[in-house]
This record gives C-alpha cells, structure tokens and sequence, in this order.
C-alpha cells in the first residue's frame, strides 16, 4: 500500500510562516537603523560653533597676555575666576541659553509613504525618538516599506558633512553599517 503523500505543511501554514519571518526581519533592521541614525545624529554643542571659539580664542589671548605681564612684573597669574570675569573667557557669543537635540529629535518613522511634516520635539538623548520611532516600526505589516526620515531644513546639510560632530553624514553611514551587520 502507498504511503500518505501531500504537504507536510499546508501551503497557507507556510504563507503564514515566511510573512512572518520577513515581516521580523523588516522590523529588525528598521530598528537597527533607526537607532544607528538617532545615535549618529549630531547634537548642537555652541562650544563647537564657530564665533564661540572665535571669541574664546580672543578672550583667552588676552588673559594669557595679562598673565605674561603679570609674571614679568613678579605678580601672581590670573585665577580661573578672574579669567571667567575680567575677561569674559568662558562666555559665548552665539547660542546663550541654546539647548541641542532638535535634529536627533525630528527623525521619525512613516510606513508606506513618507511623511512631509517636521516633529517639534527636542531629543538630546534620542530616548523619545527612538521610543517612538520603534512603536511605529512594531506597527508595520510585512512587505510594508519602513521609512526613517528628517525634515528639518538643514538637514541635507548635515547629512553632507556640516557637521564637526558628524562630518561623513548620518544616513548613509547608518545604512551602510546595517546593510553590513546583515549581510
């Protein structure tokens, strides 16, 4: 007598199988990438700013000549208090109460069609971002196409190196470094 023949596994079971795995698969590399892109993105610093060292350069240039007077007339050099207040040394000219993390704060995260808009939230650590972006990302069906993006105007600039803190982009680099991991 033959034996029994047809599918190990129906086909529907199977279906339900690779959607699954694809759909995991998907989500796991958005995460990946959302994360590599909140991490790699630069964090305003006004002490990186250009007229801030500029005006550090200047302030500290002229204490520096005090203090070689000083010494050549027998004196004591200036304290670090005295630096700070008659010479202005650790003052800014440009970002007074600024606070970074605008950028790493508008990057989100669209399924199916990108998102035109920019999110007002201030992220220094890339905690909420990443929050959110994940809830999203859980959220997306298979064969769903995952977006991560960032609309803030200067953002092309960054991506293309503006940045001292990532002077080689954000995006990209983050692709790539996933696309590597996964390969």
């Amino acid at each position: 007598m033959a034996g029994k023949s047809g599918w190990s596994t129906p086909p529907t079971r199977f279906k339900e199988t690779i959607d699954d795995a694809v759909g995991n698969r998907a989500r796991e590399m958005a995460l990946a990438i959302l994360s590599e892109v909140v991490q790699r993105s630069p964090v305003g610093n006004p002490d990186l700013w250009k007229a801030n060292i500029e005006l550090k350069a200047k302030n500290t240039a002229m204490a520096d000549a005090y203090d070689a007077r000083a010494a050549e007339a027998g004196r004591k050099k200036l304290t670090k208090r005295e630096r700070n207040e008659n010479y202005f040394v650790g003052a800014r000219a440009a970002g007074q109460g600024y606070v970074g993390g605008r950028f790493r704060g508008n990057n989100f995260v669209t399924i199916d069609e990108p998102g035109y808009y920019e999110i007002n939230r201030i992220d220094p650590s890339g905690s909420a971002t990443i929050q959110a972006g994940s809830a999203t990302i859980y959220a997306a069906p298979p064969y769903s196409t995952i977006y991560i993006q960032n609309n803030l105007p200067y953002s092309v600039s960054l991506e293309t190196g503006h940045s001292t803190q990532a002077p080689n982009g954000v995006y990209g680099l983050a692709f790539a470094s996933v696309a590597e991991a996964y390969r």
